[in-house]
């Protein structure tokens, strides 16, 4: 929207004719004189309120200018110009707003489980996942001792074959052997849950 800069840039406003008709000309005359001594300080005010800025401001100014151009009586007006310009601005840009923040509700988007998921695990989640577990404790219990300790030290120690050898007096051929065993025997113990 073009920015207020002259008294004729003012004129060149068209206004409804009912405009027209309620406003005489020495009430146009004194309205487009309030205009230009309050245009710069109401545009800064409005602009501060107005996530649009300046671009906005200059909107709601050309507003304000044609609501009090509409008035029937001017007598507030004379009163106190300064405040009531900067009522009726600022009452247009609540206005806005509002009708801003309408147009977002209606952009809602709905909740769907399926594009808000948890990290924690559901109640269901949970329990299949202590059943799991208690069934894996249960097939690492069948095993021998010797392999449940090979199979434990390499997967939950984290430890190389050649270390675990060392620390059982074992060969390493052993350890891959109780290794073998000990996946075959939790493979068939487990296959479900695989």
């Amino acid at each position: 929207m073009a920015r207020l800069r002259s008294r004729a840039a003012l004129r060149l406003i068209q206004t409804p004719s009912k405009v027209s008709a309620s406003v005489g000309a020495a009430d146009r005359a004194y309205i487009e004189a309030l205009f230009l001594e309050y245009r710069t300080s109401i545009r800064n005010y409005v602009a501060r309120m107005l996530p649009g800025g300046y671009q906005e401001a200059d909107a709601v100014l050309q507003e304000t200018y044609v609501k009090v151009l509409a008035l029937q009586d001017l007598q507030p007006l004379r009163e106190s110009p300064r405040a009531y310009l900067y009522t009726v601005a600022t009452n247009l840009v609540r206005d806005g707003l509002r009708r801003h923040m309408r147009r977002k509700a209606d952009q809602h988007e709905c909740f769907e489980e399926s594009n808000h998921t948890s990290p924690d695990p559901s109640p269901e989640g949970s329990a299949e996942w202590q059943q799991s577990l208690q069934q894996m404790k249960q097939a690492l219990l069948r095993l021998k001792p010797v392999v449940r300790k090979v199979f434990l030290m390499s997967r939950f120690e984290e430890m190389t074959y050649p270390e675990i050898a060392a620390a059982l007096s074992i060969s390493t051929r052993s350890v891959e052997r109780h290794m073998s065993a000990a996946m075959k025997h939790l493979q068939a113990e487990l296959n479900e849950l695989l």
